[in-house]
């Protein structure tokens, strides 16, 4: 014999301070909203590689963060660049992976660092991200990705924002300054440009 299901209970309505909380917590997070996806994403374009502290420190001072700014990391890992960029200097940050597991990470090391409340934390895809409102952007990627994200960092990028790679450039889009850093592979390059503002030389 067959029960007949039971009715749904209607939803509760929203309290005004539950509202409130959620209009704070959409207009935080954006189009990509901070809690975890509903559907599983794609696997990520590359394999995690740590950036060491050293080079972490030396894309700071790259960069010239400092107060006011608002840090993105296109591919955050554990959250080491941008928790770097709070304690520099920058006024908020964006930790954005593809990857669930560099998310929780990057959350538990922003807490430990005490700067969690200042940190957006994105899982999605790096290249449908919205960085419209950044200073300062970081990635840590391989050549192809950078090019194919040259044309979003052109159009979409403030005038004025300054873009630090590790490792690899941008084809012939002429960096304002080239560093070489010691990594945990060896000598590498740091590049920085700034959006709209042509190369030196």
């Amino acid at each position: 014999m067959q029960h007949p299901s039971p009715r749904p209970r209607p939803a509760a309505a929203p309290t005004r301070r539950g509202a409130a909380a959620a209009l704070a917590l959409a207009l935080w997070c954006g189009a990509a909203a901070c809690p975890a996806q509903t559907a599983p994403l794609r696997a990520p374009d590359i394999h995690y590689d740590p950036t060491p502290p050293n080079v972490v420190a030396a894309m700071m001072r790259l960069a010239e963060v400092r107060a006011g700014d608002v840090v993105y990391d296109l591919g955050c890992g554990d959250g080491r660049t941008v928790i770097a960029a709070l304690q520099a200097g920058a006024s908020r940050a964006v930790c954005v992976d593809i990857d669930p597991q560099r998310i929780r990470e990057s959350r538990a090391n922003a807490a430990a660092a005490g700067v969690a409340d200042r940190i957006r934390f994105v899982e999605a895809d790096l290249f449908t991200t919205d960085f419209g409102d950044a200073t300062v952007i970081i990635v840590f990627l391989w050549p192809d990705l950078n090019l194919k994200l040259r044309p979003r960092l052109w159009r979409e990028a403030r005038p004025g924002t300054r873009v630090i790679s590790y490792v690899h450039d941008m084809g012939d889009w002429r960096p304002h300054r080239t560093q070489r850093v010691t990594g945990a592979h060896g000598e590498r390059n740091l590049y920085l440009w700034v959006i709209g503002a042509p190369a030196p030389g």
